[in-house]
């Protein structure tokens, strides 16, 4: 053979020798398959070299140097074989390219012991004439690769460029290994990179086991529009169209389908193990059940990234993640987000960017939301991160982050969110809503709200659906509200820690109605069995009761009560409360909405009180006070040991105990006190007694002299009117100053206008009438007795009427009527006496139908028809008018006055014998 020939054979054989590195590129494809389906160890071909198909250069010399037939060729190291080639024929040309036919290729390891096997029908090698060993090979008609690793792959051309490592196949290609075969339109081999790209319609089919795949049962199927395989960044891009279809080898329930669909997809490896799997567009996954995860999984996602051993078992989600898991035949469970990793032992996802979990679609779906979470489906848990949120039907739960806990049904069995938690509860009568730094609710089977524990700062709200007798309740507490629900998620009781305030509005559209505010160191609250209405209200320490009215009137007042303790009691529907009873040193305090001379604030305490409300307005409609009661208005007070007050009559009734009213002016005491606060009129019963701080608080009006004495008042009952300034006193009535007092069966007293009127029974010491005896001069006392009696402040006199008596010392006047004037002293100046009058003295009688006695000079003007005076010692007188002069002890009578024309006097003396 010619050195020419021999050298071009040399060269043939190098390419022969480069032929194994090539061929091993091959291998990675089924690592495709290994991650996607069931992670089985295709990739241990990976250190196969790649090769790429390429057309064959259309000018080559035809001109034959030389031919051979079973040409056959052995490379060894020592006694380690490198390769072996042979072919049936093989033919030279004067361009230095060789043609083979029927090429059969073996390239050994390093220690020659496995080899990877490449047959074609022909093949064409061309050297590289630039100084180097370079050269193009191609490889044509039923091109068959077999690895050591037991790949094998058929194409029908292959072409190969030392000078770049590169490998290109442009004809369609098949291989397989073990349970996993495919194909694809062209390929791309660059050795030297170590990447494959294959270029079109790449297919990979994966089954559980060899036998499967010999009976064509398969377990996954692998599309894409192209494929790169990068094996120093140790993975493998698809791109356009990937498409992934796992189906099950077993049949009965959970024979079903799983797909992935993405625009594009990547897969890392580790070792001999693929690592991950990168999924990019429109990606949808369907994993099959395993003996510890009965359930399908299915997932959507723009991009996806898995890691694998042997078996997919963790994947990695981007960009619009759809998740589908189901458990036998039941709803799937749909999970969305932006980023997810599912990792498949654990049965845990991992989800970020903003996620959507529907647990179950049926007529009352679990949607949980947040922007991260990670979902432990197996063992029923979630935690959520940002935003998180759960709507369970007509439930809704969220937070900062979240924490809940599912029933096997995919059901919200328990939620507890931190930061800004809130959960909302929405039936056809009411929606409650509940507010805390965090909250935990608690979930029945059924599916209905059991418990809501808020912790820390929270509130409560209850909005009705139907706002006509209330508009909204709002709880408020600094540690705690706990809610309990019954049945169908029925709101049962509400219970709260630390300083509770609950806001109860009344509806605008009522301008009647009242908004109320209970306040309290701690509140419990019972629904009645509708879960509609409260039912009860317990609020223990320092609680407080607030009412306003909507609507300012002269009769609506602002209404405060403090006491240790309330129990409220609530009428069946509207959440108003019907009566509420303070314990423990009880205090009200009602603020008129108009502000009006004659209202002012009013002040109630007392040991417990019962306060009763209004259904209709809301508004209190009455109070009862037990133990120590007392209440003010302005400077206006009283105190018993019970009090009453009813709205409608506005009457504060006082009983038991002494009840006592006062005021700047006067004190008032009796058995019984009605306090008619509307009318500012008071009614006293039962021993009543007033005291007059002093004669001037009584306007004047009593006729007694010390205007800076007290002036008290007694009687068995006694009504008082504030806007008149009056007083009726009946019953064994008494009214006195120091030593003097006036009595009588009844006692009015007119302030405004200066009198008091005495009537029935009247008796009085009011006066004093200044007396001269033996030279001396003396005040006496004036005793008076009629049926009724006037005293008129504005002359200073005293009118009695019906059986007259007044008595001065020891004498005495009785008349029908007496009308006595008296001086800024407060002592007679002049009394003068009508009808049947008579003046009686020791020893002296004197009668008319009228006299006039004069203090000044201490005479009587005596008039009738005829006046008679009868002395013992001196004898008697009688004419038209008498005038005794009692100091003189004289006597001056008158025949004619301009009062009678009687015309006689007559006269008896009695003489003195001596």
């Amino acid at each position: 053979m010619s050195e020419t020939v021999q050298r071009k054979n040399v060269k043939n054989l190098e390419l022969r020798a480069h032929m194994p590195q090539i061929f091993r590129g091959a291998a990675l494809l089924a690592l495709v398959a290994t991650v996607l389906a069931i992670g089985v160890g295709f990739y241990r071909a990976r250190n196969n070299k790649e090769f790429r198909m390429k057309s064959l250069p259309t000018e080559l010399s035809k001109d034959v140097v030389a031919e051979i037939n079973g040409y056959e060729r052995r490379e060894a190291d020592g006694d380690v074989v490198k390769y072996y080639l042979k072919a049936d024929h093989a033919t030279a040309y004067t361009d230095n390219h060789l043609e083979l036919e029927n090429v059969f290729l073996q390239v050994f390891d390093d220690a020659g012991t496995n080899s990877d096997k490449i047959t074609a029908q022909k093949a064409i090698y061309i050297p590289v004439e630039d100084g180097t060993k370079n050269f193009n090979a191609y490889f044509s008609g039923n091109v068959d690769i077999e690895t050591r690793d037991a790949l094998k792959v058929k194409t029908e051309q292959l072409s190969y460029d030392k000078a770049t490592e590169t490998a290109e196949s442009e004809e369609a290609i098949e291989f397989a290994r073990e349970n996993v075969t495919g194909k694809s339109v062209g390929a791309i081999v660059k050795i030297k990179e170590k990447r494959l790209e294959l270029l079109k319609a790449v297919e990979i089919n994966a089954s559980e086991s060899p036998e499967l795949a010999k009976s064509n049962v398969q377990y996954a199927k692998i599309s894409a529009g192209n494929a790169v395989v990068d094996q120093s960044a140790e993975k493998i891009e698809f791109a356009h169209d990937v498409k992934i279809n796992v189906m099950p080898t077993n049949s009965g329930e959970l024979a079903q389908p799983t797909d992935i669909q993405a625009n594009r997809a990547t897969a890392f490896f580790i070792d001999k193990q693929v690592r991950k799997i990168d999924l990019n567009g429109n990606v949808e996954i369907f994993q099959k059940p395993t003996k510890n995860n009965t359930k399908w999984t299915k997932t959507k996602a723009n991009r996806v990234v898995a890691n694998v051993e042997k078996e997919v078992k963790r994947f990695e989600l981007f960009e619009s993640v759809d998740i589908e898991t189901a458990s036998n035949n039941d709803k799937p469970t749909k999970i969305k987000s932006n980023y997810a990793v599912y990792e498949k032992d654990a049965d845990r996802f991992e989800l970020k960017n903003g996620v959507e979990i529907v647990t179950v679609e049926d007529n009352k779906p679990t949607i949980i939301k947040s922007n991260d979470a990670v979902y432990e489906q197996s063992n029923g848990k979630i935690f959520l991160t940002g935003a998180a949120e759960i709507t369970q039907g007509n439930d809704f739960l969220k937070g900062d982050n979240l924490t809940a806990e599912l029933f096997a049904n995919k059901k919200l069995k328990n939620g507890y969110a931190k930061g800004n938690a809130y959960l909302k509860q929405t039936t056809n009568e009411r929606t409650t809503e509940v507010s805390a730094n965090e909250l935990n609710a608690v979930f029945g089977d059924n599916q209905q709200l059991q418990t809501a524990n808020a912790t820390g700062s929270s509130s409560a709200v209850l909005v009705p659906a139907n706002a006509q007798e209330y508009s909204k309740v709002t709880l408020s507490a600094p540690n705690a509200i706990k809610l309990t629900f019954q049945g169908a998620g029925l709101l049962q009781q509400m219970q709260t820690d630390g300083r509770t305030t609950i806001q109860m509005n009344a509806p605008t559209n009522n301008p009647h109605a009242s908004n109320k505010k209970l306040t309290a160191d701690k509140v419990i609250t019972i629904m009645n069995a509708s879960g509609r209405d409260f039912q009860r209200a317990e609020a223990v320490g320092n609680a407080e009761l607030f009412v306003e009215p909507l609507q300012s009137a002269p009769e609506n007042y602002k209404t405060t009560i403090n006491a240790a303790r309330f129990d409220c009691d609530f009428f069946p529907t509207g959440n108003n409360a019907k009566n509420c009873a303070a314990t423990g040193k009880s205090k009200t305090v009602r603020v008129p909405t108009v502000a009006d001379t004659n209202r002012g604030t009013q002040t109630i305490s007392a040991d417990k009180l019962n306060a009763a409300f209004s259904q209709k307005t809301q508004d209190v409609e009455s109070f009862e006070a037990f133990g120590n009661a007392k209440f003010s208005e302005r400077d206006r007070n009283a105190i018993a040991n019970q009090f009453s007050f009813s709205a409608s009559d506005k009457v504060l009734r006082l009983r038991g105990g002494e009840p006592t009213v006062w005021d700047a002016q006067a004190r008032a005491k009796a058995g019984e006190i009605d306090w008619h606060t509307r009318g500012e009129k008071s009614a006293l019963r039962g021993k009543v007694s007033t005291t007059y701080y002093s004669q001037k608080q009584t306007g004047g009006a009593t006729p007694f002299s010390n205007s800076g004495a007290p002036v008290f008042i007694t009687a068995e009952a006694a009504e008082f009117n504030h806007q008149a300034e009056t007083a009726l006193y009946t019953g064994n009535a008494r009214a006195w100053q120091e030593n003097n007092y006036v009595r009588a069966d009844r006692l009015f007293i007119k302030q405004k206008d200066g009198q008091l009127l005495g009537e029935g029974a009247v008796q009085s010491l009011l006066y004093n009438a200044k007396k001269r005896e033996n030279g001396k001069e003396s005040n006496v006392p004036v005793f008076a007795a009629a049926q009724k009696m006037i005293y008129n402040r504005s002359n200073n006199s005293l009118r009695y009427e019906g059986n007259v008596d007044i008595r001065q010392g020891t004498d005495r006047i009785v008349a029908g009527v007496a009308n006595v004037l008296m001086n800024d002293k407060n002592e007679v100046a002049q009394t003068i006496a009508e009808n049947n009058v008579v003046v009686t003295q020791p020893k002296r009688r004197a009668a008319g139908d009228y006299a006039q006695y004069t203090a000044e000079n201490e005479s009587i003007i005596l008039r009738g028809n005829p006046a008679l005076i009868e002395d013992a010692e001196n004898g008697s007188s009688q004419g038209a008018q008498v005038t005794v002069f009692l100091r003189e002890n004289r006597i001056v009578g008158e025949s004619k006055t301009s009062q009678t024309n009687t015309g006689r006097i007559r006269s008896v003396y009695k003489i003195k014998k001596q």
